[in-house]
């Protein structure tokens, strides 16, 4: 939920919408005997967070007006009705961090929405089918204070005990009150869903889609997705048992699209190199290659060694992640083959 400014892939806004779990069946609110409703809190169990994470954003929480369901098909470009009203009790709707730390957030409701909920009929609250039809959930997006801001969008994870929607309320119990709370969760029987709309801007992402030829000057190794670069090497047999004193995988970033880093979308601190034999697992790791200025480079003495000597099959492909295909949005953009430096291995033999 959120909107944020991808230098990449242009501006983004999320929104996301979930109902929740009666916890039962036959589930009863002895609502003749309902004092008052002392609060509403909504618990979100924040996992990450993609840009601007300082930029303050105003959270919306609204009551959708259809209910969800398992059996259709939705869509990151879905849109969800709403009845309008931001449940989210003013001065406590703000999403601001310094530092975004994975857990609990708490946000007061107004106490309305549980006063609806406690005053459903018994018919809905036979089970979680009836219940999620009279109470169709809820829909959660953030939109930043300043529209200059590029902001944030924020992960939520569902199943988590810290995500529930909880009403505490009073009851009267022959001449006293005692205090209640019912908890809401999201189980098997819930359904959620996600809209991540791209609003524009021109971006490399553009680019590399009109221009067909692109990714020769210009290669993308990005996590999110996860992209990743498959290439090949060729001249294996000129290195048969030769002794190998060094080699080294040296590639250099496409200087032109410095413009895609910045501290939120930041270069990787370093990537990894992966084979694929017949020898050898995909996921073969040939290790981390380390960025030198605008260049990284990758030292292979040790495996191509064991090539030259017949220890080690000969890889069919080579391929570049981000370190342990890490899913963040961190990218690196690399030098293509018609660069004006495009990537070489060299390798320096005992033997001509």
């Amino acid at each position: 939920m959120g909107q944020t400014e991808d230098t990449f892939t242009g501006r983004w806004k999320a929104g996301w919408a979930t109902n929740f779990a009666l916890g039962g069946n036959g589930v009863q609110f002895v609502t003749q005997e309902l004092i008052a409703v002392d609060s509403v809190i909504l618990e979100l169990f924040i996992a990450s967070s993609y840009g601007d994470f300082s930029a303050p954003m105003r959270l919306r929480v609204e009551k959708l007006l259809h209910p969800l369901s398992a059996e259709q098909t939705y869509t990151t470009e879905s849109t969800f009705l709403t009845e309008g009203q931001n449940l989210v009790l003013p001065g406590r709707d703000s999403l601001y961090f310094t530092t975004v730390r994975p857990g609990g957030y708490r946000f007061p409701l107004d106490t309305s929405l549980g006063r609806q909920i406690l005053s459903l009929p018994p018919t809905a609250l036979s089970g979680d089918k009836a219940f999620q039809t009279a109470f169709p959930g809820l829909y959660l997006s953030a939109e930043p204070l300043n529209s200059d801001r590029k902001a944030a969008i924020y992960t939520v994870f569902p199943r988590s005990v810290s995500t529930v929607l909880r009403v505490y309320y009073r009851e009267k119990i022959q001449t006293g009150e005692a205090p209640q709370r019912y908890d809401f969760f999201i189980t098997d029987s819930c359904t959620w869903a996600f809209s991540l709309v791209r609003e524009g801007g021109h971006t490399l992402r553009d680019r590399l889609l009109q221009d067909s030829l692109l990714w020769r000057h210009t290669l993308l190794v990005a996590g999110g997705l996860p992209v990743g670069i498959r290439f090949h090497i060729e001249g294996w047999e000129r290195l048969y048992r030769r002794p190998i004193l060094s080699a080294r995988l040296f590639w250099f970033s496409d200087s032109a699209t410095a413009f895609s880093y910045n501290p939120f979308y930041p270069r990787p601190a370093s990537l990894a190199l992966y084979a694929d034999t017949t020898g050898e697992v995909a996921s073969a790791s040939w290790g981390f290659g380390e960025f030198s200025g605008e260049r990284v480079i990758w030292e292979l003495t040790q495996p191509i060694q064991e090539i030259a000597l017949g220890r080690r099959p000969k890889p069919a492909s080579f391929y570049v992640w981000l370190s342990g295909r890490a899913y963040t949005l961190q990218r690196w953009l690399a030098a293509g083959e018609s660069s004006s430096t495009p990537p070489y291995l060299i390798v320096t033999s005992a033997e001509p």
